[in-house]
């Protein structure tokens, strides 16, 4: 079993396959039988995995950055702008939840202030 990498000249798109060798008796030949894997990223060189699953998606699933035809430059930035999204998504998750904290760190101080009265009068009152 090996790792089989495969370029595209016209796209620039590496494809990874898993290969095993398979003897064929009535060809008396060993062929390939081989497994996708998935694409690999042209900037780090890592393996971006496939789904797994087989055949075309919907039209519903496909991304914007799978609508160009401009090869892995066009990738790219359609995926910098999926970053850039979830990045103004999450500051303003972050906003949110800042002011969520203020407003119960207020509550607690004044639970904090209503205890310590509470309790000097209960101490005031033993005496």
């Amino acid at each position: 079993m090996s790792i089989v990498k495969y370029t595209n000249r016209q796209t620039g798109v590496v494809t990874w396959y898993e290969s095993t060798s398979h003897y064929d008796p009535d060809t008396k030949q060993s062929r390939p039988i081989r497994k996708y894997l998935g694409k690999e990223d042209p900037v780090t060189g890592e393996l971006i995995p496939s789904s797994g699953k087989r055949g075309r998606k919907s039209s519903s699933q496909v991304q914007d950055s799978e609508h160009h035809t401009g090869g892995p430059a066009s990738a790219q930035d359609g995926r910098i702008q999926q970053m850039e999204k979830q990045n103004r998504d999450q500051q303003e998750r972050i906003r949110t939840l800042e002011a969520e904290n203020r407003q119960l760190h207020d509550t607690i101080c004044r639970l904090g202030s209503a205890i310590e009265k509470l309790y000097s009068l209960y101490t005031s009152s033993e005496d």
